[in-house]
């Protein structure tokens, strides 16, 4: 197949559960639960985590019906959703809600979203996963997509890995255009973003001062084949007469000059959980969930570009006659 079509569900009780699964599997946890059943005062919530502080709610749509009609109607149901968690108390903490729908994705419920934020002055952040999102997801989890969806056997891992890459590109060059298109000193916004980690529960907080950190900031870079990157350090670099590098100061600086760089690291397009565009109160400015490994950092590669007269933007030129060899 050359890429994965899941039909929605219409059932708005198993839309639900596949959602509680997916997130389940999503964080390798069974701390996803349903709250109540129908008839219950479910108060906004349909699923909740306080392990992750997670809830979320989820609108099957009728798709048979006509677009703009579906979007009216989950526009209302994102604002009653919030003013009902705004005004209903609930002994659940949480930091995030998702909004799970079977409709498609669109970017006027971003900025709807944004929006409500800000008039609402929630303490939570907000997520909309459209269908898109869900079967992107879905692609990922064997376990939950047996359950639901066993007619599906995704045995070309490649290929699907493939095609969730591609999709997750094209996301940030149309979302990103205003960074990615134009050199740093030209941008109309900041380059800074910042990065989460999908298990982080501590910000805005630093709760490990020594390191290492869950959450930061970097600088927006480009996008390459390999992922999105970041500059996340301006360092010193030692060149010696044979054009052989190091990033560690020699304890005799004789015989080698010393190269100005920003270290450039990359974040692979299938580590990244989401985003979001508009940002909080703490940082009004992108804000990225990434997948970290096991050495805390969500970056799968890096390379030095240097600051000097001879450097060219977004290349990997270092001055005109450096060797890059490390």
């Amino acid at each position: 197949m050359a890429s994965y079509q899941f039909p929605p569900l219409d059932n708005s009780k198993q839309f639900e559960q596949l959602v509680c699964d997916l997130l389940n599997e999503h964080y390798q946890t069974i701390s996803f639960k349903c709250f109540g059943k129908n008839g219950h005062n479910q108060k906004g919530i349909d699923i909740f985590s306080t392990q992750h502080q997670i809830v979320a709610q989820c609108k099957l749509k009728d798709l048979s019906r006509n677009a703009v009609v579906i979007k009216r109607d989950l526009l209302n149901d994102i604002e009653a959703t919030l003013r009902k968690l705004k005004e209903e108390s609930t002994p659940i903490a949480f930091a995030q809600l998702i909004i799970a729908t079977t409709a498609s994705e669109h970017p006027d419920y971003d900025e709807y979203l944004a929006a409500l934020r800000n008039s609402y002055n929630l303490s939570f952040d907000v997520l909309l996963w459209g269908w898109e999102n869900i079967q992107q997801r879905l692609s990922h989890l064997p376990i939950t997509l047996a359950k639901y969806y066993p007619q599906f056997k995704i045995n070309q891992q490649a290929e699907s890995e493939l095609v969730s890459r591609i999709t997750m590109k094209k996301r940030i060059e149309k979302d990103f255009a205003d960074w990615l298109n134009f050199d740093p000193e030209n941008r109309r916004f900041r380059s800074r973003m910042i990065i989460h980690s999908s298990t982080d529960r501590h910000y805005p907080e630093h709760k490990n001062e020594n390191g290492p950190w869950t959450w930061f900031s970097a600088e927006i870079a480009h996008l390459s084949n390999n992922g999105l990157s970041f500059i996340n350090e301006i360092t010193d670099l030692y060149v010696n007469e044979s054009n052989l590098w190091t990033s560690k100061c020699p304890s005799d600086l004789s015989g080698f000059r010393t190269v100005r760089a920003a270290k450039i690291s990359i974040v692979a397009f299938e580590d990244i959980i989401d985003y979001d565009l508009v940002g909080d109160e703490h940082y009004r400015c992108p804000h990225f969930y990434l997948r970290f490994n096991d050495q805390n950092s969500p970056f799968s590669e890096f390379y030095y570009q240097s600051l000097g007269v001879n450097s060219q933007i977004g290349g990997r030129t270092f001055g005109r006659d450096l060797e890059l060899r490390d």
